[in-house]
């Protein structure tokens, strides 16, 4: 039986019920003009239903595209969806009210949410590309890695790169055949890989296939090497994820967000802990280089004698150990995307004299090569040092500081961002509730205003490994005092809490001695522990414990 009606939003007996369910609900009429657009699809698409009603559903960013829906006589539809950087499983469907009339829904929720959460996380892999189709080839599901590695934001997207590629290979043989085949190779952006296809057998008949796309190891990669690439090659936050409204934060944000629409070199500056590589992923994510690689180098981090061959790659045969094709450096991975060079004042007067060189000529040269290799790279830089001081001390090069000097970015610590530490607290609260797999999501008044009244020399990584450990030791849903260091409550009794004329460096040595010390400890004096909770390279921790003599006696 048809029905010759039109659906009414708030006609719907079902109403109440969809205006509070936690997940994003919109309803069409047959012209798919919006027609319910619930509190949680407000949140989640950031507008408000009063400007989408009555309007066509693809006004909507990402385009939901029930027309195709349609044209490919799919009812269903399984996508994911990118919405300012927010990761969201999409429910497609298509309602016949009658003999090709069509209503339609969409159901988002996110990806934390699903329900199959167990069979997505097996389907997640740093170095394997995962595709499901159905009996017909459409592409009903993919995994992360496909979605990063062709910078698609939908599944509709992610389909029209991969159907030219899938084309000319065997996956159409191995589905009518039911049977798993090997052995296709493919080249994609410089990439090669090998496919694998396993047809889903159902009472005897094929429907649908998985192709696996397994990286071939050319040039003896090792699969540590592998997911170091992979790691290395997205960056993954955006200006969204910048909680605070400090007019100096917002200035930052608003001068970063219009440098990001150029590929002019940037130098952001400020204490260790304030957000500096955040903001060099956001910039990345907004340029017009977003879809090529993001490559991040800790120039600390990096023994001197090996960062001209991390930075620039090294020849065939150029020393003892060499692989035996040579490999290309970071700069040549980043060719037209962007480079991250962090802790740059730590770099050496001879490497930095090979960097300008980069900089200045557009190409470089691998250690051990006779010719040169031209390169297109944005660079952001980064440095908690003063470089204009630096320079004044004849330590850093003064002709590389005007080159890098073009765009200026300075990130205010939080201790002259006191109106923010509430909400970023509970910005951290969220995430490592989610990271922790814990419920700990109140935060009590009274440690915030010992929060407010702390210096945090470590800014907001000390911030966060603050509240860890407080999710750590709290029984709770809430923190209290109780599971707060005693250093951040005596402190915060009386700000700064340093003896007269001492020197705000002088308070910061300090300050990040104790923070080191009471990370060992709650690490059981495991260093390479203690590195990952500080958020730093082993090597950075022990010049540290070096400088401050813990653990030489």
């Amino acid at each position: 039986m048809s029905l010759n009606i039109e659906l009414h939003s708030k006609e719907l007996l079902l109403y109440p019920i969809l205006q509070n369910i936690d997940q994003g609900i919109l309803i069409t009429d047959t012209s798919f003009n919006v027609i319910f657009f619930n509190e949680k699809a407000e949140q989640i698409f950031q507008l408000k239903a009063e400007d989408i009603l009555g309007k066509s559903a693809d006004t909507l960013k990402p385009s939901l595209l029930f027309n195709r829906m349609i044209e490919n006589h799919q009812r269903l539809v399984y996508d994911q969806v990118f919405v300012d950087g927010e990761q969201y499983v999409l429910t497609k469907g298509l309602l016949e009210l009658s003999p090709d009339t069509f209503a339609a829904y969409a159901i988002a929720k996110p990806v934390d949410n699903i329900e199959d959460s167990h069979f997505n996380s097996l389907m997640q892999s740093p170095y394997e590309g995962i595709l499901v189709f159905d009996e017909n080839l459409r592409l009903i599901y993919a995994n992360q890695t496909c979605y990063q590695f062709f910078k698609s934001k939908s599944q509709n997207e992610l389909y029209d790169e991969i159907a030219p590629i899938l084309l000319n290979t065997r996956i159409e043989d191995a589905l009518l055949k039911a049977k798993p085949m090997t052995g296709d190779s493919v080249s994609v952006k410089g990439h090669y890989f090998d496919l694998v296809y396993l047809p889903i057998i159902r009472h005897g008949h094929p429907v649908g296939i998985i192709a696996k796309s397994l990286p071939l190891f050319r040039n003896e990669r090792t699969w540590g090497q592998l997911v170091e690439e992979y790691n290395q090659g997205t960056a993954n936050y955006y200006f969204q994820n910048i909680v605070g409204d400090n007019a100096s934060l917002v200035e930052q944000k608003e001068l970063a967000t219009r440098a990001a629409k150029t590929i002019s070199t940037v130098l952001i500056t400020g204490e260790s802990g304030t957000g500096k590589e955040i903001f060099a992923h956001a910039i990345h994510n907004m340029s017009p280089r977003r879809k090529g690689p993001f490559i991040k180098v800790n120039c600390a981090a990096v023994p001197e004698t090996l960062l001209e061959s991390e930075l620039f790659g090294y020849a065939e045969g150029a020393f003892t150990g060499a692989r035996k094709e040579g490999k290309p450096g970071k700069f040549e991975l980043a060719n037209h995307g962007t480079i991250f060079l962090d802790e740059i004042g730590d770099m050496s007067f001879a490497m930095q004299a090979k960097l300008l060189r980069v900089l200045q000529e557009k190409e470089l040269e691998r250690v051990g090569a006779v010719h040169t290799t031209k390169v297109d790279v944005r660079v952001i830089a980064a440095t908690n040092q003063n470089l204009d001081q630096l320079v004044a001390a004849n330590k850093f090069r003064q002709d590389l500081y005007y080159r890098l000097n073009v765009i200026v970015l300075y990130l205010p610590p939080l201790r002259e961002r006191k109106d923010d530490i509430a909400q970023v607290s509970r910005a951290l609260l969220q995430r490592l509730n989610q990271q922790l797999g814990t419920r700990v999501n109140k935060i009590s008044n009274e440690v915030l205003e010992y929060f407010k009244a702390y210096a945090w020399p470590g800014n907001i990584r000390e911030l966060e490994n603050t509240l860890e450990r407080a999710i750590n030791f709290c029984d709770s849903d809430t923190i209290n005092i109780e599971h707060i260091p005693p250093h951040i409550i005596n402190n915060g009794k009386a700000v700064g809490g340093a003896p007269a004329g001492a020197t705000l460096e002088t308070i910061l040595e300090q300050h990040e001695r104790e923070v080191i010390l009471n990370t060992l400890q709650r690490c059981g004096g495991n260093r390479s522990q203690a590195a990952r909770s500080l958020n730093i390279h082993r090597s950075v921790l022990y010049r540290k414990m070096n400088k401050y003599q813990i653990g030489s006696n």
